[in-house]
């Protein structure tokens, strides 16, 4: 996108902002002073205040707001961020600027605002930039579709990190995006020699060698296209490359992973209040889940299993007991074969599985017990998930690093595939969370899971 268009989208959405802020805040007033229902559960005390010296304060909030939204919630530079990111931005924001402007009410001393109409503005405010940021971004992206304001960008090349650049062009309204492989490369410059291609050019760095390709740089370059370099490089180090000019010149720079210092705070104190509130409301249901697995097989209801997890520590993963006793011993007597490569075993329409383990595996559920682990401090509730000791010591090297990370009751791969993907696709899953973690993408994977359990597909 270019400088003017982005400073354009920018300022189109800093108006939409304000405006949701000023609709939210006419709407806490109306709903706090006017609204009867909520007057029989909260009546007023202290008379009717004029909506005049809410204004006042409104004045005063609305600069900061949208301060707060530019510098801590980065919401006009990073806009193409995918939308559970910008709503936890959001909330992070709208919260920052409602103590900032509950502070400013004590420079007004004339007046007693309403601290119960802040909180009320607090949360329709963030259902209504939301809202109307989604809104905006839609309606704009069709009407850059619609146009002939559209950036082309060619893609030439393949290989994982293309796949990323590509997705994150296309997440962009304004840009067409046309993808070519390596063996494509004739009819890439055919598209390039054409007089109306005036976009940018983004090489893959494993093509640099290849002697067609000067040939492409060489029309580039006379008819002023830009030509990007991905390097090769990022296949291996997806998501840690930063560039490093303090030699004077451009190098690489590799950073460390996301899952630390503070960032690891923030991801420990949501598992540990998540898995509360998940007991809390659970209890009955898990009581329920055991009395129906001791009336359909013999055994323990629980099963314990040593798994490899962060550091390559071992530990004792719960769940509830799906199969029937000595299950690893049938798994040899009966010669079963998983349907999947790799080391990690899957079969579907396992023997060794009972008839309540059947529905418990299909909707995930005889994975809940691992809420004890999470509150142990074993694992997280998202991450890569925990491996057997025969998977773990059949990792190729590259696979490793998903042990620089708690496991997981759930995670990426499982919201995007489950049981039905390749075991280098469900590795490469955990690597890219690992290197690419944010609150917003565990909130992203938070709320897949639900209708991923719900479906019960790629579950066997």
């Amino acid at each position: 996108m270019s400088f003017l268009k982005k400073g354009l989208l920018s300022f189109t959405l800093c108006v939409s902002d304000i405006f949701a802020i000023t609709l939210s805040f006419r709407s806490a007033y109306g709903i706090r002073f006017y609204f009867v229902p909520f007057l029989n559960i909260f009546p007023i005390t202290k008379g009717l205040p004029h909506w005049d010296i809410y204004i006042l304060i409104l004045k005063i909030a609305l600069p900061i707001w949208i301060m707060v939204l530019m510098l801590f919630g980065k919401l006009y530079s990073a806009i193409t961020q995918d939308a559970a990111n910008e709503f936890l931005a959001i909330v992070k924001s709208t919260f920052l600027s409602t103590v900032l402007m509950v502070l400013a009410t004590f420079l007004i001393r004339q007046y007693e605002y309403s601290r119960l109409m802040f909180i009320l503005n607090f949360f329709i405010s963030i259902v209504f930039i939301f809202v109307s940021r989604t809104a905006l971004k839609s309606i704009l992206g069709f009407i850059a579709r619609k146009s002939t304001l559209q950036e082309t960008v060619m893609v030439l090349g393949e290989g994982n990190s293309m796949k990323t650049v590509i997705q994150l062009l296309q997440k962009d309204p304004h840009k067409t995006v046309l993808v070519f492989s390596k063996s494509e490369m004739g009819q890439a410059k055919t598209v390039l020699m054409n007089a109306h291609f005036k976009g940018e050019l983004l090489v893959s760095g494993q093509l640099v060698e290849e002697d067609s390709l000067q040939e492409i740089f060489d029309l580039c370059e006379n008819k002023e296209i830009e030509i990007k370099i991905v390097p090769e490089l990022l296949e291996m180090r997806l998501g840690e490359i930063m560039v490093d000019n303090s030699l004077g010149i451009p190098i690489f720079h590799l950073k460390p992973l996301s899952l630390h210092g503070f960032r690891y705070f923030i991801k420990r104190f949501s598992d540990v209040l998540v898995s509360i509130t998940a007991v809390t409301l659970g209890f009955i249901p898990f009581l329920i889940i055991a009395g129906l697995i001791r009336l359909d097989s013999k055994g323990a209801v629980f099963f314990r299993q040593e798994r490899v997890g962060f550091k390559e520590k071992r530990f004792n993963c719960l769940k509830f007991r799906t199969m029937h006793l000595h299950a690893e011993k049938l798994l040899e007597d009966l010669n079963l074969q998983s349907f999947r490569g790799g080391p990690a075993f899957k079969m579907k329409g396992d023997p060794r599985v009972t008839r309540v383990g059947k529905l418990l595996r299909r909707f995930s559920l005889d994975e809940f017990p691992q809420i004890w682990n999470v509150l142990k401090g074993d694992m997280s509730l998202i991450g890569p998930r925990p491996q057997v000791l025969k998977e773990a010591n059949g990792n190729p090297q590259w696979a490793k690093k998903r042990f620089r990370v708690k496991p997981g009751i759930t995670g990426l791969w499982q919201v995007s595939g489950r049981a039905d993907l390749t075991y280098e696709e469900m590795m490469r899953l955990d690597i890219f969370y690992l290197e690419n973690w944010t609150p917003g993408l565990d909130l992203k994977i938070l709320l897949k899971t639900i209708p991923v359990m719900v479906t019960g597909k790629g579950a066997y």
